[in-house]
């Protein structure tokens, strides 16, 4: 697809690793102003250039499994309460400051 937004990450978490009852309100309210939050068939999908995912939104039994749920990007950082995915890495490395 050409029109499909580059440089995002993607995380999407299925219908049934996710707790009942999460808000959307609640999700969109963790993320950056450029990131869509959507529930598509019970499943949560995430995608921006930072994506964050809240612990108390997955079931405890998946937590641990959190960063399959990365389908575009790569996870970032992972702590006891939240995954931080982030878009594809840089390609070329940038340039050492002189001085």
């Amino acid at each position: 697809m050409p029109d499909e937004p580059r440089g995002q990450a993607e995380v999407v978490i299925p219908h049934a690793w996710l707790l009942p009852n999460l808000s959307l309100d609640a999700v969109r309210a963790l993320q950056r102003g450029d990131t869509t939050s959507d529930l598509e068939r019970g499943d949560l999908r995430l995608a921006g250039i930072e994506v964050l995912v809240a612990r108390n939104w997955v079931k405890e039994e998946f937590w641990p499994r959190i960063q399959d749920a990365v389908q575009k990007g790569y996870a970032a950082e992972k702590t006891y309460t939240f995954l931080r995915a982030h878009a594809d890495r840089r390609r070329a490395r940038r340039p050492k400051k002189s001085g």
